[in-house]
């Protein structure tokens, strides 16, 4: 009967383990990957940034978390997908670090989805921008944005000694983008310059 009971325990436990919430932290310190602004190390300037899944490699990628230089929220609410209580503050995301990795100083743990169980494989990207923005797309064209390419990572349990975190984050780049005018601009100014210049010599 005590060997009937153990065994019943064993595979209960092995069940809740296998149907447990995987979690992952906005935290890249444990790797290699850094954020740069423009090709240089960034660990002085904290920065706007989303972190976004998927199940798949090449499917579609949503948000788990994001960290914004205007959110004053310091706690996630560590249920499975994304709402507004998944943005938090990005204050000291790389300046309490200043090793150029990104660093939720609050230590939440972020549930992507509710179909992800602890050690299950996640597919992740980080989007990231300076300035004021809350989104990548709502972005100036003067700030520094980028994208990571798409990597992977093991999800944890809330609960482990060592919660996951993105170990195989690649390096951040933001750079600055610029905004070049489309040809048929270009072609307006031209003929708008050409025509000053003629109207010019025939007032002479």
């Amino acid at each position: 009967m005590k060997k009937l009971i153990l065994s019943v325990t064993a595979l209960a436990a092995c069940s809740v383990g296998a149907y447990a919430q995987g979690v992952i932290q906005f935290n890249s310190s444990s790797g290699s990957g850094v954020v740069q602004i423009n090709g240089v190390t960034d660990t002085t300037q904290d920065i706007n940034a989303e972190l976004l899944y998927s199940s798949t490699a090449t499917g579609t990628f949503t948000p788990v978390a994001e960290m914004l230089l205007s959110s004053s929220n310091t706690s996630g609410d560590g249920a499975p997908g994304f709402d507004s209580s998944d943005i938090i503050t990005a204050a000291g995301d790389i300046t309490f670090k200043k090793s150029g990795a990104l660093f939720d100083t609050h230590g939440n743990a972020f549930a992507p989805s509710a179909s992800a169980g602890v050690g299950a494989t996640g597919f992740f990207m980080v989007e990231g921008w300076t300035g004021t923005a809350n989104s990548l797309p709502a972005a100036s064209s003067t700030v520094a944005v980028g994208t990571t390419a798409v990597f992977s990572d093991v999800l944890s349990s809330g609960q482990s000694p060592i919660v996951a975190s993105l170990v195989n984050m690649p390096t951040l780049n933001l750079a600055t983008t610029t905004v070049v005018p489309e040809p048929s601009t270009l072609a307006m100014a031209g003929v708008g310059l050409a025509s000053m210049l003629m109207f010019r010599r025939r007032n002479k």
